[in-house]
């Protein structure tokens, strides 16, 4: 545990290097029941992703913690999410100035969280200072470390008044990709499919024939992959290494870890052709939300068997056999996962470059990096080229 100050006499402000110097019982105080909480932070831990530290900020108010934020820090491109004429210049300067917008930067957050998440004791007497104290542990924890940026990753809209002190204090508030959640009020896959645009639900009906036709089995549920692991992280690798957005590269330890320390809560669907594994999704589920976490294809038969339909297919199948009425499925390829019914979650952030000239630039190209979403209104009106998923969903 390492003290940092600077947050006056009534407020104590540390930074822990791992979850398990927080007990457990305040975490919960602070945080309540998540889907992603204090096991979900162990598993990052120990998964020993490369390029990636975690942490802890921590706030005290008269020797009682009443503030947690999770922290990690990596190396970040700050054009993520560019594209167009944008996109092409960065590129350019980039091939004489490797480092041009990228910046080691401070998250609060986690690498792949489905929002933004800090922990405040409902009894705080004065949240804004509380605020103010985050802030400026985190400017004195990145000046220490060397990091030039500081990021509050993917706050949803119910964080926007807690968050708002950050703009008064040197941050700009801009959208980051916004989550799909699927709502399932139906009490059968007819009924969902009755929901969907004409074309969609032709489209949809018909791919999983083709894949039944071609030798889909289906999905299976397990909870421990270690028996199959290297098919696991073979498909996750194929799938990584198509996906145009990258952050994160998970390790095989991940995908062990996710089992020994979210038990009951993670979930495998596996897929299988003729005996051979051809694709996965991993999955938590909490409550009635199932969270799509991750999804790994063979890519020699991702066409043919249409396994990105079919899995979606399968999983919302699967939550309506379960009585799971909601469905998370990421932020990446949004206009295809609106047309399969799902709505947007905004989410936002708030980011401050230590360098005040830096900070400028990065206020002007905010609006270049505002994420369009978006999908006609019916989707699969004709046969449109086949998108190649991200690995989160």
């Amino acid at each position: 545990m390492k003290a940092i100050p600077g947050a006056g006499l009534r407020f104590r402000t540390v930074v822990v290097l791992t979850v398990d110097q927080i007990p457990r019982p305040e975490w919960d105080r602070l945080f309540g029941l998540l889907a992603e909480g204090y096991d979900f932070f162990r598993v990052l831990e120990r998964s020993k992703l490369a390029g990636f530290n975690f942490s802890y900020a921590v706030v005290y108010e008269a020797g009682r913690v009443a503030l947690i934020a999770p922290l990690f820090w990596a190396d970040f491109d700050l054009a993520i999410g560019v594209d167009g004429l944008p996109d092409r210049l960065i590129r350019t300067t980039r091939n004489i100035f490797p480092r041009f917008l990228r910046a080691r930067t401070l998250f609060c957050g986690s690498p792949f969280g489905e929002q933004g998440m800090l922990g405040m004791a409902g009894d705080a007497t004065d949240p804004t200072a509380l605020i103010g104290c985050l802030a400026a542990l985190l400017n004195s924890f990145a000046r220490e470390k060397g990091l030039r940026f500081i990021l509050f990753k993917d706050f949803p809209p119910a964080a926007a008044d807690l968050l708002r002190p950050l703009e008064r204090l040197g941050f700009m508030r801009g959208d980051s990709f916004p989550n799909v959640i699927v709502d399932l009020p139906f009490d059968s896959m007819n009924a969902y499919l009755a929901s969907l645009g004409a074309g969609t639900r032709k489209n949809l009906r018909r791919k999983v024939r083709q894949a039944q036709a071609a030798g889909w089995e289906g999905a299976t549920e397990v909870r421990n992959v270690s028996a199959v692991i290297e098919d696991i992280y073979s498909l996750y690798l194929k799938t990584y290494e198509q996906g145009t957005v990258h952050f994160e590269k998970l390790t095989r330890d991940y995908f062990l870890e996710v089992h020994r320390q979210m038990g009951d809560s993670a979930r495998f669907f596996l897929h299988h052709v003729e005996g051979r594994l051809v694709a996965f999704n991993l999955c938590f589920l909490h409550g009635d939300l199932l969270i799509d976490k991750f999804i790994g294809m063979n890519y020699a038969r991702v066409r043919k068997l249409n396994l990105y339909d079919v899995t979606w297919y399968s999983n919302v199948q699967w939550c309506l056999a379960h009585g799971v009425r909601h469905y998370q499925v990421g932020q990446t390829d949004c206009a295809d996962k609106l047309r399969l019914g799902g709505r947007l979650m905004p989410l936002a952030y708030h980011a401050r470059h230590l360098n005040p000239l830096a900070q400028i630039l990065l206020r002007g190209m905010a609006r270049l990096i505002t994420p369009v979403t978006g999908a006609p209104a019916d989707p699969y009106a004709g046969d449109q080229a086949y998108r190649l998923p991200s690995p989160d969903r």
